[in-house]
């Protein structure tokens, strides 16, 4: 077998494995103590049964959110339940809770805050809490979520399934209550544009089809 035949099935022996790993997805970065540690939902959540209707029983503290690859991000608002007005911003985008009403339930009809792109690794956004108009109770920044878990005043859980990320706030304006429920932001990656798995699938293929197809006419010659 000639240099470049071998060549050619080599690369479509990579080209085929690629099919099931081109994915990109949501992951948890954890570089700082404490460790990250990742619980149960607790009681006190007001969302807690709406969260387990999807499946979401479970949230991670102690760490920051960060994507393995490039592409986009899109966030929803769920709600909150709260007397703070928490603000959500990411890149140019922003959401408002408002003061009231406290709660604010939009499960069956999320608020779309719209989309930005991310390069991959630890991407920027936060959460910030007033007490009053322009009176501001602290701000939590996605890539300083980290160094915070159980107990502080405030900090971010994460539950990561794939390309779906749930945030989850807790703005402590009843003290360090560790519930988490004060908003909640779900974000969606769509990772930037790879061929298709069939896609490559067929060309890989098609390129062994090739070879075959030419090996075959030189017999016959």
């Amino acid at each position: 077998m000639s240099a470049s035949k071998m060549k050619l099935i080599a690369a479509t022996t990579i080209l085929l494995g690629t099919v099931s790993t081109a994915q990109a997805g949501f992951v948890t970065v954890d570089t700082n103590a404490p460790t990250q540690n990742t619980i149960n939902i607790v009681n006190e959540n007001y969302f807690k049964p709406l969260l387990a209707g999807v499946g979401v029983s479970q949230y991670t503290l102690g760490s920051s959110l960060g994507t393995d690859g490039a592409g986009s991000v899109a966030f929803y608002y769920y709600g909150k339940e709260a007397g703070y007005q928490n603000i959500f911003t990411a890149g140019g985008l922003s959401y408002d809770s408002g003061f009231t009403p406290n709660t604010q339930d939009y499960f069956s009809a999320p608020k779309s805050i719209g989309s930005i792109d991310v390069s991959g690794g630890v991407f920027d956004f936060r959460f910030c809490a007033y007490s009053a108009p322009g009176v501001s109770q602290g701000c939590v920044k996605n890539e300083k979520n980290d160094l915070l878990n159980l107990g502080f005043l405030q900090s971010i859980a994460f539950s990561v399934r794939g390309n779906v990320a749930w945030l989850f706030w807790d703005d402590s304006g009843a003290g360090p209550d560790d519930n988490h429920d004060d908003m909640l932001i779900k974000a969606v990656f769509t990772p930037s544009a790879v061929p298709e798995p069939a896609t490559l699938g067929l060309l890989g293929l098609g390129l062994l089809g090739t070879w075959f197809g030419s090996k075959r006419g030189q017999r016959k010659a």
